[in-house]
């Protein structure tokens, strides 16, 4: 269970191959945030079948990447000024060598076209929603247009949420985030005394504060041996806290194995990937609940679900309690077998068909 059903050797193309140009500010190689990762794995997965996928970035080529990458240079100093690079960089691409030109954001000053594909990750009017800074607030508010005006462009545009779909009701089709499922999968043994895994900031919409004073306040009175691990940028010292920074791909899997339950506090989450990356290692989530997180978990089927005030008694629950944390983990490997990244591949191989065919009909 959590073996994805090709092995790895396979490739499997269900339509002729395409030169696709992937246009992404962040790869992972500089940047590993949920954007930057979902691009290189989906153009990995296409790569792998079949297709020839060109990535367009401010950041160098990933040590995987098995598609081919071109370095843009961003030419300024300024931190403001940075925000804007990556639209004025993609403008000025000629991209019409390729089949499919597929934006994966920053693309509100490139034309449309039958050509195009657009997927939002979420949308800048949550993320204002949710700031907690008022600079940040209206920084997002301003984004929120420019993905009006990239709705309004011409081509097909996908959104990774049903909630992203109702922040921006122009978004045509929705295409869930995706985890490779060949390499997350349950492995090994779990830590001898009861632990807490989290990924993010511990200040904005991600609430790692909120856990790190849940975890001091509940977790520990009840279960002193409880320990708690942040991946993340701003570091952390408390009891029986445990602060890595940013960890590669091969050891946050280990850190997923090796957790008792993943932990999601966060009031916004475009998608939630982490959740799905914990449930295809067999690994309960916990999360606070909010409009993507609640798309994929079903409160106590595949894991629990609660308001913010109530995460120290759930996560309580989950870590006293072995038969459920094997009930949740065996349903989750059920359920997160629909995010592989093969199925997400193969979703917008769905979109770029349409296109083409629009495009050869004239539509």
């Amino acid at each position: 269970m959590g073996q994805h059903p090709f092995p790895q050797s396979v490739i499997v193309v269900t339509m002729k191959p395409l030169t696709i140009a992937f246009f992404s500010k962040q790869l992972p190689s500089e940047s590993p945030n949920g954007v930057s990762c979902q691009v290189h794995r989906l153009a990995n997965a296409l790569q792998d079948r079949g297709h020839q996928v060109t990535c367009f970035s401010l950041s160098p080529p990933p040590d995987d990447a098995r598609y081919r990458t071109h370095q843009l240079t961003c030419g300024t100093p300024s931190r403001l000024l940075r925000k804007f690079v990556p639209a004025l960089r993609f403008r000025n691409i000629a991209a019409d060598g390729f089949d499919i030109v597929h934006y994966h954001g920053d693309d509100y000053l490139c034309r449309g076209s039958l050509r195009r594909v657009r997927t939002f990750y979420g949308s800048a009017l949550d993320e204002s929603l949710h700031a907690r800074k008022l600079s940040r607030a209206l920084y997002q508010a301003l984004f929120y247009g420019f993905e009006w005006i990239s709705c309004l462009r011409r081509g097909a545009t996908i959104g990774i949420s049903a909630a992203t779909r109702r922040a921006l009701p122009l978004v045509q089709t929705v295409i869930p985030c995706g985890v490779p499922l060949r390499t997350y999968r349950p492995q090994g043994s779990r830590d001898g005394a009861p632990s807490v895994l989290f990924l993010g900031d511990l200040r904005g919409r991600k609430k790692g504060d909120l856990l790190v004073r849940t975890f001091a306040q509940r977790i520990r009175t009840a279960l002193p041996e409880a320990r708690l691990t942040i991946v993340g940028p701003q570091p952390c010292n408390a009891p029986g806290v445990h602060w890595v920074g940013r960890l590669s791909e091969p050891e946050l899997i280990a850190a997923y194995r090796r957790a008792w339950v993943y932990c999601m506090p966060s009031s916004y989450e475009g998608f939630g990937v982490p959740a799905i990356e914990a449930m295809a290692c067999g690994t309960p989530v916990v999360s606070v609940i909010n409009k993507s997180t609640s798309e994929i978990i079903t409160n106590e089927v595949n894991g629990l679900l609660c308001r913010a005030d109530e995460l120290g008694e759930a996560l309580l629950r989950v870590l006293g309690d072995g038969d459920l944390r094997e009930r949740l983990a065996a349903q989750a490997l059920r359920d997160v077998q629909k995010y592989g990244i093969d199925e997400t591949a193969r979703s917008y191989e769905a979109v770029y068909a349409t296109a083409v065919e629009k495009i050869c009909t004239g539509n």
